[in-house]
This record gives C-alpha cells, sequence and structure tokens, in this order.
C-alpha cells in the first residue's frame, strides 16, 4: 500500500512538472500575458483551495479508494486537456477544473500519506513529497522539450498515461489492503477545526506552497527572457527545483527525528528566501538556474512537515487537520499569483521574485515566534 500511494505522489508530481515545463510554450501560443495568468492562477489556486477543503466530505461520502483512483484519473484528463491549450478561454477553462481535481488528489494523498505514517510509527510523509518532486523534476524537462518540439501534444497524453496507471494502481492495492483504508477522518460537524496553531499552521504552508508554484511555473518565462536561444531547455529551472526539493525529502524523515518540524520549517523558509533573491538578482541563465534549485532546498520540508503538524493536531482524524489547514493557507496562497502578476506586469519578474524573498523571511519570523510561543506553553504545562 505505502509504494501505491508513493507511485500517486509520483505521478501527480509528473504531471505537474510537465505543465510547469511546457506553460511558457503553451501560454505564449495562448496569448497569456503576466498579468491575466497571474489572474488565472489566483483562480486556479482558489478552485484547488475549496476542493482540499471539501476533498475529505468527498473520501467520507464514496470512500478513500474510490475517491482516490477516480480523481487522479480525472486529473489525468484535465492535464492533458490543459497542455494542449491554444486560447486563453481554454487555458482558463482548463486551469479551473485542473485546480479543482488537483486539490482532491492532493488532500487525499497526504491524508492517506498521514494514515500510513500512523500506523507504521515512523515519518514518511517527507519522502512520499519527495516522490512528488522527482516526479515534476522529470516532468518539468519533458514538458518544456515536448512543447518545442513537433509534437507538443504528446505531453498531455503521457500526463493522462502516467495518472491513470497510478490510479488503477492504487486501487488495486487498496483492494487488497488489509484492512481497508477507513474514511479520512470524521467529517460533519466537526469538519473544520479553527484552532490556532491550525491557522498559523495553514499560513505557513500557504506562503511556502505559493512559492513553490512561483518557482515551478514563472521559472520558465523567467529563464526564456534571459535566454530565449534556450527555450527548449526553459524547464531546467522547475526541474532543478524539484530536483532538489526530492533530494533534501528523502532525507527530511531522519531530520525530523532530530529537529522539530516547526524549527526545520523556519530554517527552510530562510534558505529559500535566499534563492528567490539570487533569481531576482538576474545574474544569468545558470546563476537562476542556481537560484530555483535553492528554493527547492528550502521549501523541500515545510509542506510535509506542515502537513504532519495540521494531521496531528485534530482529534477527529488527519484529514480534518489537513483540511483546516489547507483552507486557511488561502489567506496566503489567494493573493500570491494576483500579486505576482501584477508585479511581474507593472513592473518586472524578477521584482516579483524580490517581494517572495521578502515574504519569506516575514514568515520565518512569525513562524519562529510561533514556536518559540510553543515551547513555552509546553514547558508552563510540564511546571
Amino acid at each position: 500500500m505505502h509504494a501505491a500511494v508513493a507511485a500517486t505522489f509520483f505521478a501527480f508530481g509528473i504531471g505537474a512538472g510537465l505543465w510547469g515545463g511546457a506553460s511558457g510554450a503553451i501560454l505564449i501560443r495562448a496569448g497569456v500575458d503576466a498579468g491575466t495568468f497571474g489572474v488565472l492562477l489566483t483562480v486556479y489556486t482558489g478552485a484547488y483551495l475549496i476542493a482540499m477543503s471539501a476533498g475529505g466530505a468527498v473520501a467520507h461520502r464514496f470512500g478513500v479508494d474510490q475517491a482516490l483512483s477516480v480523481s487522479a484519473i480525472l486529473f489525468g484528463a484535465a492535464l492533458c486537456a490543459l497542455l494542449d491549450a491554444s486560447s486563453e478561454t481554454w487555458v482558463a477553462t482548463a486551469l479551473i477544473v485542473t485546480g479543482f481535481l488537483g486539490g482532491v488528489v492532493d488532500l487525499l494523498m497526504n491524508a492517506e500519506g498521514a494514515r500510513i505514517e500512523r500506523r507504521l510509527g515512523r515519518p514518511i510523509l517527507a519522502r512520499l513529497h519527495a516522490a512528488a518532486s522527482a516526479g515534476m523534476a522529470l516532468g518539468a524537462i519533458l514538458g518544456s522539450l515536448i512543447a518545442a518540439s513537433a509534437t507538443p501534444w504528446a505531453a498531455g497524453i503521457l500526463a493522462a498515461l502516467v495518472l491513470v496507471l497510478a490510479g488503477v494502481a492504487y486501487h488495486r492495492a487498496a483492494q487488497n489492503d488489509l484492512p481497508a483504508p477507513a474514511p479520512v477522518g470524521a467529517w460533519g460537524r466537526s469538519a473544520l477545526s479553527f484552532a490556532p496553531a491550525l491557522i498559523g499552521l495553514g499560513v505557513a504552508v500557504g506562503v511556502s506552497i505559493a512559492a513553490e508554484l512561483a518557482a515551478s511555473l514563472w521559472s520558465t518565462l523567467l529563464l526564456r527572457e534571459e535566454a530565449p536561444k534556450l527555450a527548449a531547455i526553459s524547464g531546467l529551472g522547475a526541474a532543478f527545483f524539484s530536483a532538489c526539493q526530492a533530494a533534501l525529502r528523502i532525507n527530511a524523515d531522519a531530520i525530523r527525528l532530530r529537529v522539530s518540524d516547526l524549527r526545520i520549517i523556519v530554517a527552510s523558509f530562510v534558505i529559500a528566501a535566499l534563492g528567490f533573491a539570487l533569481v531576482s538578482a538576474q545574474a544569468g541563465f545558470a546563476a537562476s538556474v542556481a537560484g530555483f534549485a535553492l528554493i527547492g532546498v528550502g521549501t523541500g520540508p515545510i509542506v510535509p512537515c506542515g502537513f504532519a503538524l495540521a494531521a496531528r493536531q485534530s482529534a477527529a482524524g488527519p484529514a480534518v487537520g489537513l483540511a483546516s489547514a489547507s483552507l486557511f493557507s488561502a489567506l496566503s496562497r489567494l493573493p500570491a499569483p494576483l500579486a505576482t502578476g501584477a508585479i511581474a506586469q507593472a513592473m518586472s519578474l524578477p521584482i516579483a521574485f524580490a517581494a517572495f524573498a521578502v515574504a519569506l523571511v516575514t514568515t520565518a519570523a512569525a513562524t519562529g515566534a510561533m514556536a518559540f510561543t510553543s515551547r513555552a506553553r509546553r514547558r508552563k504545562r510540564e511546571a
């Protein structure tokens, strides 16, 4: 079962990476400028968050097995349509559908990962996220190469194929898993938790995911501007970002055994901020790729550590904590794409990346204060 869930994470990453690597070419082909793309990403993020907040209810109604396997297959079909988009309307429609289905898959994958982590009694969530990042690295470079080839439609076919295979493999593993996966948490009156800790975690995770989205989707546009002759490998920014993120996440669970999740999150925000500062310096194609790699190292542990903390915050089950943190992440995730697009359109994309560096440092300071308060409360209770 563990392997099947990891395969689903990997396939999810390949699909997202294909879109990230091909997005620059698709946006140019569809005539979508930076400002419009920022608006579309905001709508996409809204659909994603709504789906993540409602994903547990879907699992409660249909069961985790059916909900995750079917939503993974539908997500692949939606990506196929998005990767073949040739007009602004097509991109907008496909992004909304992709965002909603991707949010459902994301929530259910993480809830299953948290369930398995709890059953095994050892950290595994970061390694599952590493599988997604590795898939994104592979998908990103394939996406940019395929988008510049004579068969750009092949990226969509590939995305659909890997997600269909993952959905079928997970379904078969779930059928053979004894006991079968239970619904991910109790839903109904306790569908969401408004605990202050979950609100803070949600905002911090939202900042990190917004940074990841910027690195994976805006990087191709930046690298195309810096080196138009290297358009076919403009996906290297997203690829190196995802590869370094995967490398860090593979080892993050070992680090989590020695260092608290909150401390890891604070240090990671600082590292990611340095990466954005390097990208914004416009020091050339290679330096920008190195900056995106540093962003990958920095953001790598934040989401798995944040989700692991959120899953432990609710007595109603991991999905309640995850769905609640996902909902509160909207406070930082929703404005980010709109602000990025507006800044890129009015000034430049490097300045938008510099704004991310400032936001990440600010979030590191706020999360550090939250960690200090948490330790003080724990010591007071122990005394």
